[in-house]
């Protein structure tokens, strides 16, 4: 007895072994789910902000365009604007001259009337009784009235080019002063765009920095997230050379107790209890999936999903996972050589290198694999090679 303990004291230190690393794949496996979150949220992020990157570069070309059509306007609103200065100064010196003049005929005049008065008894009835003859007489009428109509008529005509000039003078003063309040409108709308330019460059440029810092964040979570996954592929090779370790080492273990020794009482268990319908047995026939002529290497036991399915009798798991047309697949070794299966299970419950009890729930009843409805596969092979289980069973 002391001997069995310290065997399955040592098949369990190996199994503690190989929890031991299957935890620290477990973490592994967290901080990837941790790495690939932070890799979401990253890309999520990049996403908006590539986004929003382009938008902003859409609205600076649009401000842009805006822009160039203000800054065309102001450039055609100053050219306008040194025209009409140029205009307003050629219309105030034809004013200055049509006053220049008006004033200087208005000198001729005053001189002419102080003249007369100077000359008080000269006037135009002298001129005109000084006449040596009738013709004579008509002469000076002609050239009096002629000097009377050309002084009312130039000093008409300068008074109408002065109003004329005004008139052109105050016209062009309008213009001026409606060029200087576009261009001032003009001017407030540059300093506005120029604005709104700068603050979309400056937004720009902190998205076009966080894009590349997302980048950088997403190019260090791949290669994190590939350093952690290179670390779970190692650490699950090193647990699989563990749990096969231990497997053998529980194995070893349990069949040098039973050397020698009958490894059942009489018969083994009925492997799913209260379920004892055969629905096919050891024999030849034809697959029911496949319909290709094989031998059918056990029993098949129906069963609902989710029962129960137990150990024919005592021994290690030496297989718990996926085995092809089988699906789950369940088997133990009893020791000197006898093994059992139980196939196309739902559920693994025991795992590899687990020591089992007679009648200990290993797995649940399924229909994984190569299987036509639910149910337990169950066979028993001598050193590998499967052999009728009624021997076993004595249904």
């Amino acid at each position: 007895m002391p001997n069995r303990i310290a065997a399955v004291i040592a098949a369990m230190s190996l199994l503690s072994v190989t929890v031991q690393a299957s935890s620290s794949v477990s973490d592994l496996k967290d901080k990837q789910s941790t790495i690939q979150q932070e890799q979401k949220d990253a890309q999520e992020a990049l996403g908006g902000t590539q986004a929003k990157k382009s938008q902003t570069e859409a609205e600076m070309e649009e401000a842009d365009a805006l822009l160039t059509e203000v800054s065309g306007n102001l450039i055609a609103t100053i050219d306008r604007l040194d025209k009409t200065n140029a205009r307003l100064a050629s219309v105030e010196a034809e004013l200055a001259e049509a006053r220049q003049q008006r004033q200087e005929q208005y000198e001729t005049l005053k001189e002419r009337m102080r003249y007369m008065y100077m000359n008080g008894s000269i006037n135009y009835f002298d001129v005109l009784f000084e006449a040596t003859d009738f013709a004579d007489f008509v002469n000076r009428v002609e050239y009096i009235n002629r000097i009377v109509i050309n002084d009312k008529t130039l000093v008409s005509k300068l008074e109408a080019t002065e109003a004329t000039i005004a008139e052109k003078t105050e016209e062009v003063e309008k213009q001026k002063s409606n060029i200087e309040l576009l261009l001032l409108e003009q001017q407030r709308q540059q300093t506005e765009l120029e604005a709104v330019m700068a603050e979309k460059q400056a937004l720009y440029d902190k998205l076009d920095a966080d894009e590349k810092t997302y980048q950088e964040k997403l190019d260090s979570l791949a290669k994190a997230e590939k350093e952690v996954q290179d670390l779970i592929i190692a650490a699950n090779a090193a647990a699989e050379a563990k749990r096969k370790a231990a497997a053998a080492a529980a194995s070893n273990s349990y069949a040098s107790l039973t050397k020698n020794v009958s490894p059942y009482t009489g018969k083994m268990l009925w492997p799913v209890p209260g379920r004892y319908n055969i629905s096919d047995v050891y024999r030849a026939r034809r697959n029911p999936v496949n319909g290709k002529s094989e031998f059918h290497t056990g029993i098949d036991i129906p069963a609902p999903t989710g029962t129960s399915v137990v150990a024919a009798d005592a021994g290690v798991v030496i297989y718990s996972g996926w085995k092809g047309g089988y699906g789950n697949t369940i088997i133990i070794d009893h020791g000197n050589g006898i093994t059992t299966l139980y196939a196309h299970n739902s559920k693994l419950v025991a795992s590899i290198g687990a020591i089992v009890n007679k009648g200990e729930t290993v797995s649940r009843a399924g229909s994984t694999g190569n299987s036509t409805g639910p149910h337990c596969h169950f066979e028993v092979r001598i050193n590998g090679s499967t052999t009728n289980p009624k021997a076993y069973l004595n249904y």
